[in-house]
């Protein structure tokens, strides 16, 4: 199984980055255990 190495966009942590659900539009968002913020790799804006 391959694994991908994910850094925290807000303290560039690698270790304690771990899945945390996903976004209403299907998206996986991730956490980081150091600094407890959330974020997501893909972003997808549906204009009403």
């Amino acid at each position: 199984m391959a694994s991908i190495s994910i850094s925290c966009p807000s303290c560039s942590a690698t270790e304690g980055v771990v899945r945390n659900g996903k976004s209403t539009a299907g998206h996986q968002r991730y956490l980081c255990s150091h600094c407890r913020k959330t974020w997501q790799l893909q972003f997808t804006y549906t204009a009403s």
